[in-house]
């Protein structure tokens, strides 16, 4: 448990990083999108989504990609969905 902790943060917190200087908010996107604006964010995010969906599906479907389904443990839902919520607070979004 505490190996894939590190491991997600150490890509995870490089990640975070580039998507913030990089411009890159879903939220931002959105709202430009509602605005009637053009946004080339949101586009690639929608972009990315579908073809995730696409190919995870694909590999699974020819046996090619195994997609296991954890068990629901509560204090991890609990923990990140909070320590997600105090990001977004901190990040103004």
């Amino acid at each position: 448990m505490l190996l894939t902790a590190g491991l997600g943060l150490m890509v995870g917190i490089p990640l975070g990083v580039l998507i913030d200087r990089g411009g890159f908010c879903m939220h931002s996107g959105l709202r430009k999108i509602l605005r009637g604006e053009p946004s080339s964010s949101f586009l690639a995010y929608l972009l990315a989504l579908g073809l995730q969906l696409f190919f995870v599906n694909a590999l699974a479907e020819g046996q090619l990609l195994i997609v296991p389904v954890p068990p629901l443990t509560w204090l991890a839902a609990i923990t990140g969905g909070v320590t997600f919520g105090y990001g977004m607070v901190w990040a103004k979004g």
